[in-house]
């Protein structure tokens, strides 16, 4: 079983769908807090609508997002290290958010989590992926989606 990652930065939206059906994904899981975007392809309800005309399913889990203060922590200092142990404590008051997205993948749906930031090690997803990945040792191996 896999759970896929992936960041829309740098991508317009026909390549975003492109490359979500290259690899089958079924479910796009938004961790955004706030699912707007400067795109307008990837607000909320423009982007739930494009998946949805192409078959893919659209879930929004914005208690996954990261907080404001977490957010802005990160912009004035930089530091990951802190961001990520600080956004681990926050995710734990979420534990149904992530069993729905373990759930999806056990019903054999094909994963991806979705956020703005490119680089998955920069980003609050890849926490996402390890601690639904710990759940269980159910074995998941985690992807990140590049283009």
């Amino acid at each position: 079983m896999m759970l896929y990652t992936t960041g829309y930065e740098g991508i317009d939206i026909d390549r975003f769908i492109k490359m979500l059906k290259c690899f089958k994904i079924s479910t796009v899981v938004d961790v955004r807090k706030l699912a707007l975007s400067r795109k307008k392809d990837f607000c909320k309800n423009a982007l739930s609508s494009k998946l949805m005309s192409c078959n893919i399913e659209y879930l929004n889990l914005n208690n996954l997002g990261t907080p404001e203060h977490l957010r802005a922590e990160l912009n004035r200092t930089r530091n990951y290290v802190t961001f990520f142990r600080e956004y681990k404590k926050y995710m734990k008051k979420n534990p149904d958010e992530l069993k729905t997205i373990k759930t999806l993948i056990d019903k054999g749906n094909n994963v991806v989590l979705l956020c703005l930031e490119k680089d998955d090690e920069k980003c609050h997803r890849k926490i996402i992926a390890e601690e639904i990945k710990k759940m269980d040792g159910n074995g998941l191996e985690i992807i990140a989606l590049r283009y």
